[in-house]
């Protein structure tokens, strides 16, 4: 008799507890509309809050990358030699440009180069002022061949905001601001497509938009052709993925899904992994047909998509081997640099192809993908606790991620099992991408990357895998959680990181915000 109390004593605890976990489900997928607009909402104002308090110009290329939004904006077109700064730019660059990112605030001081230049008595103001120009308008522009997608849309804002009476630094920071809003737009993309292919899955379709929000990737402060990619790749996938879903239909959707895929190859070229993605769903899709009433019909509709998907990017790399005699554009920029290519053999020998290459390739690799490559005082922005918990948390959830896949493939959804599968291709495709662009070049003195570190770690390159990423990531830790889901559900843990993303982001870059040369400084002079 006691030990049948104990029985039910101990059913209904546990009834309890997953009634607990029922209602925060049931809750979630409730509010879960809201809750990824409110992440937009949150990303948004986060991107334009350490937008605007990071001085012009970053370390990671910066002045490049507005000087060729400025030319697009003027009618540019890419020639065979690498343009020189223009005027107007070196102009800007020198007035509103700081060292604080290469130097200590100390020796700034020590040099009078800790206030703008705009801001000094007009004796010391030429003095500081004619010696950068001049540099600035001896050096050549080496983004001036690369992929132009970026540029050109950024081309269009950077128009309104001079239609709207904008210049100098106001412009710049206006061209800046455009990050969140594309970001925002990413984060809200994201949710859709977690919903459109795991709808059951609500602890998804909420932690998905919650983390991208807070990831701390710092390219999205700055001016970069990187920063389209998650929301070319992102689109691109929920478009794909709808039209498998819901099939061809009139076609659009795919028409759109394969367009995007070559626009973001045009944005960065790494995002060429999503045309084998392209691939598959056209083989699906062909199958699919295949057995259907109208399969004609619909195998034209894929043969469209798919020049849709080729036509402008194979435009662009004629035109570059015709003009700049190079199918990618990159020739030019890495003879500027210095960079030759390596015999084969050479190439074998790079130290990634060693143990210890290949754990320091990815170990250096891990917490730049999440946190970025700026410097302030000629240091990285980084706390190694979050570089360390970056690290073991990625390799942590990845492999629970392909322990997940061994196990449960039989009971997955088919699309969900595709997704999961895109998913770890495009990452890992990412990472061995990395590699590959490491092994041919000899850097001779280049200071990064280098003959003493041969190895390409800007995980801004390969960000398009953001979202593929934050679905591996999450489902590890939802995984990892089954267990123990019943007596504490697995939004909680998310919640923790994401508090912590936040509070280390912070704390980092808190000494940005004490800059004379920021946005905030900016308006009150």
């Amino acid at each position: 008799m006691m030990a049948t109390t104990l029985l039910t004593e101990k059913s209904t605890a546990q009834s309890e507890v997953s009634a607990c976990d029922g209602r925060i489900d049931a809750f979630l997928k409730r509010k879960q509309t809201w809750i990824a607009g409110a992440m937009c909402c949150f990303a948004l104002m986060r991107i334009l809050i350490f937008a605007a308090a990071f001085p012009l110009f970053n370390n990671v290329d910066e002045q490049f990358h507005y000087e060729m939004v400025y030319r697009f904006a003027h009618g540019y077109m890419p020639e065979k030699e690498l343009p020189r700064i223009d005027p107007e730019m070196a102009r800007v660059f020198s007035l509103y440009g700081t060292a604080e990112y290469f130097h200590s605030e100390q020796l700034l001081r020590s040099k009078h180069l800790d206030t703008p230049i705009v801001g000094l008595p007009a004796q010391m103001r030429e003095m500081q002022y004619r010696p950068l120009y001049d540099y600035w308008t001896q050096q050549r522009d080496m983004e001036a061949q690369s992929p132009p997608v970026y540029y050109l849309l950024a081309a269009v804002w950077l128009r309104i905001g001079e239609t709207l009476g904008m210049k100098d630094w106001t412009l710049a920071y206006w061209v800046r601001f455009m990050n969140a809003i594309v970001y925002a737009i990413f984060v809200w993309i994201s949710f859709l497509f977690t919903k459109e292919v795991v709808p059951g899955r609500v602890f998804l379709c909420v932690a998905v938009p919650m983390f991208l929000a807070v990831f701390p990737q710092d390219i999205f402060f700055g001016m970069n052709r990187d920063i389209l990619s998650p929301l070319l790749t992102a689109l691109a996938l929920l478009l794909l993925f709808r039209t498998l879903k819901q099939g061809v239909g009139s076609g659009f959707g795919l028409f759109a899904g394969a367009f995007l895929v070559g626009i973001s190859f045009l944005t960065e070229v790494s995002n060429f992994l999503y045309f084998a993605v392209l691939a598959v769903v056209f083989y699906l899709l062909r199958t699919k047909a295949a057995s259907s009433d109208d399969g004609a019909r619909k195998a034209t509709v894929i043969w469209i998509a798919g020049i849709s998907a080729l036509f402008l990017p194979v435009l662009w790399m004629l035109r570059n081997r015709l003009v700049l005699e190079d199918f990618t554009g990159s020739k030019a920029k890495t003879s500027d640099l210095g960079w030759t290519i390596k015999p084969w053999h050479d190439m074998l020998q790079h130290p990634i192809f060693s143990l210890t290459g290949i754990n320091r390739f990815l170990a250096d690799l891990i917490p730049v993908y999440w946190r970025g490559e700026y410097n302030w005082g000629g240091h990285p922005l980084k706390w190694e606790m979050a570089d360390r918990f970056y690290v073991v948390s990625s390799y942590v959830f990845i492999a629970i991620f392909a322990l997940y896949l061994l196990r449960d493939s039989e009971i997955i959804d088919r699309l969900e099992r595709l997704s999961a599968y895109v998913s770890l291709y495009l990452v890992l495709g990412s990472v061995l991408f990395l590699a590959a662009i490491s092994l041919p070049y000899d850097f001779h003195q280049c200071f990064y990357p280098s003959r003493a570190y041969p190895y390409f770690v800007s995980g801004r390159i390969v960000n398009g895998s953001l979202l593929p990423f934050a679905l591996i990531y999450l489902t590890g830790i939802e995984y990892l959680w089954r267990p123990i889901r019943k007596y504490v559900h697995p939004i909680f843990p998310v919640l923790a990181i994401c508090v912590f993303i936040i509070c280390a982001e912070t704390a980092i870059r808190s000494a940005v915000f004490h800059s004379h040369f920021n946005f905030f400084a900016f308006r009150g002079m």
